[in-house]
């Protein structure tokens, strides 16, 4: 069973060693829009995960999939 976003989204934030205050920085996500996602009251919009995936790509796949060993490709490079 998947995890919620909101929960991985806190992990994350976690295992970076961040504090609320200084992801929401990093991120540009607002520190209410992070705390109501971390807390399950509504789901992250994709510009959340972006910010997030830009700052720790090694985390993009987990936050969308669960899945952590996937290599990834371009659509206009794949033949």
């Amino acid at each position: 069973m998947s995890m919620d976003t909101g929960k991985k989204i806190k992990l994350v934030r976690e295992a970076t060693g961040l504090k609320r205050e200084e992801f929401s920085v990093r991120t540009g996500v607002p520190i209410g829009t992070l705390i109501g996602v971390e807390q399950g009251r509504h789901e992250p919009k994709a510009g959340v995960l972006k910010s997030i995936a830009e700052q720790w790509p090694e985390y993009a796949a987990y936050l969308l999939t669960d899945k952590i060993e996937v290599v990834q490709k371009k659509p206009e490079t794949t033949g």
